[in-house]
């Protein structure tokens, strides 16, 4: 009766094994149903993920940018001597900043010149992408595009991400004295 009773016990741990291996994976229709949950999370998400990238891009670009100038600024007051800065796109690399002291820093990638505008109508700055200002040992901006005694202010360098045409950063000096400030979006030209 005891060989009987573990026979029994045994055919049950069998059944017990082969039912539970025949289970295993997703149907189709379970596969196609959650491609189809991840494919409309990603078509919600994508255009607000995108718009944040290119903030962080421009927000940092205009960070380096403004550091630029006020590093230039700097320079020229320490050393004693006139120092250029220069923006401008390359077409190979994207938009930049350099300094007659320092080597080419490229922006954030996608992140591209704009505009520079000026206030006043005393220099045409018809041609103003590359742009170079160039700071007096004081720190003042004395010429710009080549334009000695610029008092046009405020000087506004726009920066954009070529498919975002309406989020904008720009860096405006706004003084003789080469004073600065930031601004976004409708700040900007």
């Amino acid at each position: 009766m005891l060989w009987l009773s573990k026979k029994r016990n045994n055919q049950k741990l069998l059944r017990w094994i082969l039912l539970r291996n025949r289970d295993h994976g997703f149907t189709l229709i379970e596969v196609l149903v959650v491609m189809v949950i991840v494919g409309v999370l990603s078509a919600i998400v994508a255009p607000g993920w995108l718009g944040f990238v290119n903030n962080n891009r421009l927000s940092a670009s205009q960070s380096r940018v403004f550091s630029t100038i006020k590093d230039a600024q700097a320079v020229a007051k320490r050393s004693g001597t006139t120092v250029d800065f220069k923006i401008g796109n390359d077409p190979t690399n994207g938009a930049y900043v350099v300094t007659s002291r320092s080597q080419a820093q490229y922006l954030e990638q996608g992140v591209q010149v704009l505009s520079v505008t000026k206030s006043g109508t005393s220099c045409s700055l018809s041609s103003t992408i590359p742009l170079t200002i160039t700071f007096s040992a004081q720190g003042v901006p004395t010429t710009v595009n080549n334009c000695s005694n610029f008092t046009d202010y405020p000087l506004k360098i726009t920066l954009n991400v070529a498919n975002t045409p309406n989020r904008k950063r720009c860096t405006s000096i706004t003084t003789i004295l080469g004073s600065m400030k930031s601004g976004a979006d409708t700040d900007c030209p």
